[in-house]
């Protein structure tokens, strides 16, 4: 497999700073697709957190965007987002609705839906609430590779992860 060349701290700051002032300018359909955990920085950091980096990846933790299906819309249509992670046979997956906000823009999440698998079998399946819109978490898109590699965003909490496409 070929290396997927992913930003430096730096080129991410600058890249965020642009995305403040101007918008990132991501669109929906560039986000669609399934993402791979590479690396996250805690709140005011600039080193990656190789703890937190490395656990997410050995559980193969995952964002997945997909659009659903709704009549008559094309973009800006909502959006399916699944988060999981796996330990072996055992998966634990988040399943919920996304939507995009803004220039910069921010991807507005909340999940319905929890699972508990074994291979592909569901052994619990549990409803979430909705939480309210003010409390609803979000990513702020910064960038995406231009070939789609990689996606990078910071969070509601103010940590930063950069994703690559699986």
């Amino acid at each position: 497999m070929q290396d997927k060349r992913i930003p430096e701290f730096n080129e991410i700051v600058n890249l965020e700073k642009k995305s403040f002032k101007e918008g990132s300018g991501i669109f929906q359909k560039e986000i669609i697709g399934k993402w791979r955990f590479k690396y996250v920085w805690k709140k005011s950091a600039q080193n990656a957190d190789n703890i937190s980096s490395s656990l997410l990846q050995v559980l193969s933790a995952s964002l997945e965007l997909s659009e659903i299906d709704s009549e008559g819309e094309d973009e800006g249509k909502d959006l399916e987002i699944i988060n999981s992670v796996k330990f072996g046979l055992l998966s634990l997956v988040f399943k919920g609705k996304a939507f995009l906000k803004g220039k910069r823009p921010l991807l507005f999440f909340y999940f319905q839906k929890f699972f508990l698998k074994i291979g592909n079998f569901e052994i619990v399946e549990k409803s979430i609430n909705k939480i309210d819109d003010k409390n609803m978490p979000f990513f702020s898109l910064i960038g995406v590779d231009i070939d789609k590699r990689w996606l990078c965003a910071r969070g509601k909490g103010g940590g930063l992860a950069i994703w690559i496409k699986d």
